[in-house]
């Protein structure tokens, strides 16, 4: 008890004061004690607030840097500004062991300097040492003033009776928007009959039907230990337990899932099976479970990992950023039933190509749902002609040809729309418009009287069923929900300024802020040397780069011809280096260097960056996989500009300015995301969809293990 307050003393009026007189006693006995002490009247000097500021001693200047210590900064002709620019020792070369044919890959970071320069800092200011906490010996003396208690005499009311001051209310919280059975979940305190190796048992099914990774076994254990096997999608008292709305909510955006090209029937077949009425206590852990489960795998599978990208393809290494279930179940508990759908669909891809492409699905889905009459386009106009006048079955024989005469022309002629003339020859003209009503109906445009086509053509009120659309369609389908499979391969941030590849377009884009700011041609690896897949950062620049032939290039271009002709390398300008049964090849720098005058480096496990090359005139072709894997570029110097202009801000002349005077690195002050990608489907600028061929076959990959 605090002995500086006043206190006031109830006591009852029937009883004598005998508390009083000893609390007195009490007190005038402490006084003497304390009086006792020695010092105890002395008042000290407080000691420092805790908040108090003590001015530290003024730090010692850090000496300035002599200018000698500085690193060195690549020269150029022109003016330019303070830059990285490093001269690179000669750039050790991949060696093969003509006697081995499992032959290593040359590391990717082989033309980086050996060291690093080390930027030292100033030594730091010294710190003004703390003030020395008083020892509690030496603690202030204390004196206390206690006033007279004052002389009250009243009488103590039993506790129940004791008059209490209510504090003020605060207003009253909106009441959550639950099912009324929902709220009874805090009363009831339900918990699942649930520990962590049963909870391993429920999930072991799942782990081997949808791929479920021991980590990912051990984020359910862990969301359900943290909430000590308290259901996420249970409600009610023990006697009426029920799946919540947000359950019900959950399975209404698994049955939408299609909107994102996602299969609902594969996640509607994790639920529970019965999710209406009373669910049994025996059966109450595993629907839990199974629901979780079903939301996790949305999640999982928006951010692709129904696939595993390198199982497919060697040269697929995208990184996945799959969510945990402990992550995604915490997120999940946090929201009401009308959230949940936001939070889901929320890992889907953000990116402006992902969202394009999802619209343009729905509305082809539109297309193929949406009921077509066979008159609805007929002729070349577009417009639709009466056919009143033709006889019934009109088109009744064999089937017209082209270039060939027939009676039944004319009518043709009329039924499309076209002038009839004196000729009954099926000509090029009708053909056209033949295949342009073939193509306005959905059927296959060959310019041909097939039975569909006859059919479309006698019927023009007759509804074409899907299943007489010509082929294409569903194809064009099935491509687009292999290109959204692929958006959810790349990191859910692309980078504000970033590189963005697309291998099946040949194009190079610079993107900042979701803007195109530069775009080139490229040239990508052949089918047989695939330009690999993936995403990294860009750390620097190479002007004037040597080129140390890779092993598996040396392996099948260079010893076959070298066995003929052991001066076939020496001949075109390559230094050759034996040592033992071991042989190197290393080609300068210089105009006829297979790397051009720059090139661009993102250190990578497949040993592939972006260069210059002096084939330029290949950039002309339409069709442009001609690479061993490597990322030819147009105008690089162009493309570096742009590039160093967040950093350095060296222009192309400056960088031109330093060929031909040596290798040399230019070192980005921020690295840059590089993502090299294969979309045969996409949107592009204008909103039209755009399809190019399969080079490399993953269209079909994908396909099959989507079983589209």
């Amino acid at each position: 008890m605090n002995m500086s307050e006043n206190r006031v003393f109830r006591v009852p009026a029937s009883k004598p004061r005998p508390i009083r007189s000893r609390l007195m006693m009490a007190t005038v006995a402490s006084l003497a004690l304390m009086s006792a002490m020695p010092g105890f009247a002395q008042q000290a000097e407080p000691a420092p607030a805790a908040t108090d500021v003590v001015p530290a001693p003024a730090a010692a200047e850090a000496p300035a840097t002599p200018a000698a210590e500085k690193a060195e900064v690549a020269k150029v002709d022109a003016p330019a500004p303070v830059v990285d620019v490093l001269n690179i020792p000669e750039a050790p070369i991949a060696e093969l062991y003509i006697g081995d044919i499992a032959v290593e890959k040359p590391a990717v970071a082989a033309t980086e300097p050996a060291e690093k320069p080390v930027e030292l800092a100033a030594p730091a200011p010294a710190v003004a040492a703390a003030p020395e906490v008083p020892k509690a010996a030496e603690a202030p003396d204390v004196v206390l003033q206690l006033p007279e208690p004052p002389a009250v005499v009243v009488t103590m009311e039993p506790p129940q009776a004791m008059p209490a001051v209510d504090p003020p209310k605060a207003a009253a919280a909106p009441p959550a928007e639950v099912k009324p059975v929902e709220a009874k979940v805090a009363e009831a305190g339900l918990k699942l009959d649930l520990d962590d190796a049963k909870l391993r048992t429920l999930l072991e099914p799942a782990r081997v039907k949808y791929r479920l990774k021991p980590a990912e076994i051990d984020g359910f254990v862990a969301a359900y230990t943290a909430r000590e096997f308290r259901p996420f999608w249970l409600v009610g008292p023990a006697e009426a337990v029920v799946l919540s709305s947000k359950a019900d909510a959950l399975a209404a955006t698994l049955t939408n899932a299609d909107r994102d090209g996602m299969d609902p029937v594969r996640l509607i077949s994790a639920l529970p099976q019965s999710r209406k009425g009373p669910v049994a206590a025996a059966m109450q852990a595993d629907v839990d479970v199974q629901t979780s489960l079903a939301a996790f795998l949305y999640a999982r599978d928006a951010r692709g990992g129904r696939l595993e990208p390198s199982r497919l393809s060697a040269l697929m290494t995208p990184k996945l950023d799959i969510p945990s279930p402990a992550e995604v179940l915490e997120r999940l508990s946090g929201v009401e039933a009308r959230g949940l759908a936001a939070v889901l669909e929320g890992y889907q891809p953000q990116h402006p190509g992902y969202q394009a492409l999802r619209k343009a699905l729905g509305k082809l889905r539109e297309e193929l749902a949406a009921p077509v009459l066979t008159g609805s386009v007929a002729g070349v106009e577009g417009a639709p002609h009466p056919t009143g006048t033709l006889p019934a079955n009109w088109l009744e024989g064999e089937a017209l040809a082209p270039n060939k005469a027939d009676p039944r022309v004319p009518m043709l002629r009329l039924r499309l729309g076209m002038t009839v003339s004196a000729s009954n020859l099926y000509d090029a003209e009708l053909q056209n418009a033949v295949k342009a009503f073939q193509r306005a109906n959905d059927l296959t445009g060959n310019g041909k009287i097939t039975p569909k086509t006859r059919a479309a053509l006698e019927n023009p009120n007759a509804p074409i069923t899907l299943a007489d659309r010509k082929p294409d369609r569903q194809a064009q389908l099935n491509a687009m929900l292999t290109n959204m499979e692929r958006w959810r391969w790349l990191p859910s941030d692309l980078g504000k300024f970033h590189v963005f590849v697309n291998v099946p377009d040949f194009q190079l884009k610079v993107v900042a802020d979701n803007a195109i700011v530069h775009q080139t041609r490229v040239i990508v690896g052949r089918p047989d040397t695939q330009t690999p897949i993936f995403s990294d950062r860009m750390e620097h620049l190479i002007v004037n780069p040597s080129w140390g032939v890779p092993a598996s290039i040396l392996k099948k271009e260079f010893l076959p011809k070298m066995a003929a002709d052991p001066d076939y390398a020496a001949k075109r300008g390559f230094q050759v280096v034996r040592n033992g049964n071991s042989i190197s090849i290393r080609q300068p720098p210089g105009e006829r260097n297979a790397l051009g005058f720059i090139k661009f480096i993102f250190p990578n496990q497949h040993s592939v960056y972006l260069h210059d090359t002096p084939n330029r005139s290949l950039f002309s072709a339409d069709f442009r996989a001609f690479s061993h894997g490597c990322v030819r570029v147009d105008k690089p110097f162009a493309l570096a500009e742009k590039l160093l202009s967040v950093s350095t801000g060296l222009s192309e002349q400056q960088l031109r300015s330093m060929v031909g005077r040596g290798e040399r690195m230019i070192k980005l002050q921020d690295k840059i995301p590089v993502h090299l990608t294969y979309f045969t489907v996409f949107v592009d600028e204008n909103g039209q969809v755009q399809q190019r061929r399969d080079l490399y076959g993953h269209d079909a990959r994908i396909k099959n293990a989507l079983q589209l």
